[in-house]
Parts: C-alpha cells; structure tokens; sequence
C-alpha cells in the first residue's frame, strides 16, 4: 500500500487497524490522483471575469487539497510520536478542508440554478483564496466562518448524496473532535487515568497509544471520504457554469 511509510502502517497493524488504515491509504490515493502540479493562469489584467472566477475555483480546490494531503501525512506522523492533541488538531483542520469544498460546492451549485448573481460567486471564490482576519490584511475581508462552511457542506450532502436526508455527519464530526481540540473533558482525560488502587490520577508521560486514539484517525476517514466527491462535483459544476461562451446566470428576481 502506498500513502503511509511503513513506520506508520506498523503502527495500524500492531492496533489491529487494518481496515481503519486501508480505508486512509485509499482516501491519500484519491486525493493524489487529483493534484496538479501547476495551474497556467496567466497574466490577471488580461482574464474576464469568468475565466478568473474558473482559475480561482481551480486554485482553491487545488489549494485545499493539497492541505488535505498534507494533513493525512501529519497524522501518521501523530500516531507514529504518540501524540493525541496533535492528531485530533490534525483531524480536525482535515474536517475544516473538507468543508470549504463543500460550501464552494453548493454556491457554484446556487449559482448554476441563478440564486446568486455571477459577481457575488466571483467574490467568494477570490475571498475563499485570500480571505484573512488579521490586522496585517487591511485590504482583505475575513474569510467565510468555518461553522458556516459546515453547515452549508452538510446542506449539500443531505441534498446531493444522502437524497434529501437529514445527517449532518460533517457537523457531528467536527463537534467531536473539537472536544479533544479544545482543552475540555476529553483532551483533559487524554493527559491521565484512574488508579482506583491507589485512587491516584496518573499522567500517562510516555504511554503508548489506546486503542480509543485511533477513533480520532476514524473521523478523519469519514470526512476524507467526502472530498474526492466534493472536489469531483465542484469541477464539474465550475467547468459547466464557468465556461467561456456560456451565459452568466443571473439572480431570480
């Protein structure tokens, strides 16, 4: 299997997470086969407005696959250090991925059924790009809120792959996870353990991994599942909606 080194699928196999590290390995493969190694974009004074918004769309699902590939290495190399809080920040920023697609997946979806204008999809695409909150950028806005992000991810899935069902797993996962990103109970009761014979909480400096730790790897997997889809969905909607030639949708009245 490719995707991991074999430092980290020991790590799986030692478990008994052979499934668990399949299913990764798989979700690396996918992800691999969709990169680029560079996008001709040319010189920006010279582009239309539809063929800046198409490159930009392009940019940033490269972009944010490229941030998804290189979280799947980080977590093996948290499993491999032993390091939980890493994985679950790991996981999570995985989580955050996945939804920008998602949210871009359904306003190229809005804007291909004429909810939204052309220029408004032209700004969100360039601000999901350079979008940024610290006083340093005064001249860009803040980027779209990543619980927005979700949930509009999750509104596209339960549409578009769960047939109008109600499941919002991508917000069920990032709250989970958020649980051991944050220092709450379950980051807490990840730094010790109950001797109930001594009645002594016990820090676990140096302990191996639990098998419950690889729970945290299991949620990745769910939200690594969607991507390729998304980012397949968000290309061909681009690439019909955005082609040259083809009339602007405008909004309904």
């Amino acid at each position: 299997m490719a995707g991991y080194p074999d430092e980290v699928k020991k790590v799986f196999t030692d478990w008994k997470q052979e499934k668990l590290l399949t299913d990764l390995v798989t979700c690396v493969d996918e992800l691999q086969k969709r990169r680029v190694d560079y996008i001709e974009y040319g010189d920006p004074e010279k582009l239309t407005p539809k063929k800046r918004a198409a490159l930009n769309s392009k940019l940033l699902a490269q972009a944010l696959l490229h941030r998804a590939d290189c979280l799947f290495q980080a977590a093996g190399k948290m499993l491999l250090a032993k390091n939980v809080y890493g994985l679950a920040l790991v996981a999570r920023g995985h989580v955050e991925a996945t939804a920008v697609l998602g949210h871009f997946c359904k306003r190229i979806n809005a804007l291909s059924k004429g909810n939204i204008e052309f220029d408004r999809y032209e700004l969100d695409i360039a601000n999901g790009l350079l979008g940024a909150k610290d006083d340093l950028f005064t001249q860009a806005d803040a980027p779209v809120n990543i619980l927005t992000c979700i949930e509009n991810t999750d509104k596209y899935l339960n549409a578009e792959l769960f047939g109008g069902e109600k499941k919002d797993m991508m917000e069920e996962v990032y709250i989970w996870l958020s649980e051991f990103a944050h220092p709450n109970f379950c980051s807490n009761k990840s730094a010790f353990h109950l001797d109930k014979q001594t009645n002594r909480m016990i820090f676990r400096h140096d302990a191996d991994l639990q098998e419950r730790d690889f729970g945290l790897a299991g949620y990745m997997a769910v939200s690594a599942g969607f991507f390729p889809s998304l980012y397949d969905r968000f290309e061909k909607a681009c690439d019909a909606t955005l082609a040259e030639g083809e009339p602007t949708p405008a909004s309904d009245p």
